[in-house]
């Protein structure tokens, strides 16, 4: 059965991914980007783009997995919640992985809008989610 805090959780989630996608677009596009080349990489001059479309594939992974969990309702154990909150926390801490690694937390406000969205509602929402000690 699924209860008020269920569906709001999974609401919350849900448009926690949806405020990421334009950030996940930004990252798939760079893949193309010869702006992203550096020539002066000691592992050749797409080595960028190659991250980047690691990036990529695995944001799809930890999307995939946060969806799934969504998706598994009320009988999602807590074996499953671990891993939507695990996916979640590797996607939102690469977000904010410039601050510490290049001193930029994001390229603009927009950027920034971005992560602060996706983190508070994936954040907020798999919280939600997380089954009590009635449900497992």
């Amino acid at each position: 059965m699924r209860t008020a805090r269920e569906i709001a959780g999974a609401l919350i989630t849900t448009a926690g991914m949806a405020a990421a996608a334009p950030s996940v677009w930004q990252t798939v596009t760079h893949i193309t980007d010869e702006t992203y080349r550096a020539p002066e990489a000691r592992h050749g001059e797409g080595h960028v783009q190659y991250h980047m479309a690691r990036e990529a594939l695995i944001t799809a992974g930890a999307v995939g997995t946060i969806a799934i969990g969504v998706l598994a309702g009320p009988g999602r154990g807590r074996t499953m919640w671990r891993g939507m909150a695990a996916a979640a926390a590797g996607f939102t801490a690469a977000m904010w992985s410039g601050g510490p690694t290049t001193g930029v937390w994001a390229p603009n406000r927009a950027a920034f809008a971005i992560h602060v969205a996706s983190t508070t509602g994936l954040t907020a929402g798999i919280l939600l989610l997380r089954p009590t000690g009635a449900d497992r």
